[in-house]
């Protein structure tokens, strides 16, 4: 049996990992196209300043323009994919930690047959999959690459995580993620709650 606490130290946990990573953070990636026509714009209003028909190329400048945008949007856009990766790698790390405090380990060999007492079956547990199979690969291809077995685990069973060679996670990847991380811990405290 765990005091409420317990209980309510992991929804705190993971609803402030959700607020901040999905609501606050990644949110500040929502107007990259915007961003860079606004970069646009302000570059082409600075030159007509300055511009002197005798040296400077409409051309030139309208082109300089365009590199100003697509190259604030692909920066922008990168840092945003680099931000969800690493919110990955962030929740398997809380993945872990609660695990280690809670339940006094992260291994899986431990952690069987401890939650098999409880008739919680993690072999059979799709949020134990997701979380212990797929978030943990793809936090370990995310960290250290696809050299090692993690790497080949991932493209074998994960491959559409895989975009050109890279780990490429979505929103709603790890909202799914997120969601799997609470129903887990439903699972593992229902009914072992104390009031």
């Amino acid at each position: 049996m765990y005091p409420e606490i317990v209980k309510l130290n992991i929804e705190h946990e993971i609803d402030g990992f959700e607020r901040t990573t999905l609501t606050r953070l990644l949110n500040s990636f929502g107007d990259i196209e915007l961003e860079a026509t606004e970069k646009r714009r302000k570059f082409l209003e600075k030159k007509s300043k300055s511009f002197n028909p005798d040296i400077d190329d409409e051309a030139s400048i309208e082109e300089d323009a365009y590199f100003e945008e697509v190259n604030h949007f692909s920066i922008e856009k990168e840092l945003r994919q680099e931000f969800l990766n690493s919110t990955a790698t962030w929740l398997f790390h809380l993945f872990e930690k609660q695990k280690n405090r809670v339940l006094g380990s992260d291994k899986s060999s431990i952690l069987k047959p401890q939650l098999a007492k409880d008739n919680y079956d993690l072999s059979t547990c799709p949020n134990w999959a997701i979380l212990n199979k797929e978030l943990r690969l793809a936090a370990n291809v995310i960290k250290h690459g696809f050299d090692g077995q993690s790497g080949k685990n991932l493209k074998l069973n994960f491959p559409h995580l895989i975009v050109n060679g890279d780990v490429v996670l979505s929103e709603t990847d790890i909202r799914r993620y997120i969601t799997a991380l609470r129903c887990f811990w439903e699972k593992v405290l229902e009914n072992k709650v104390i009031l």
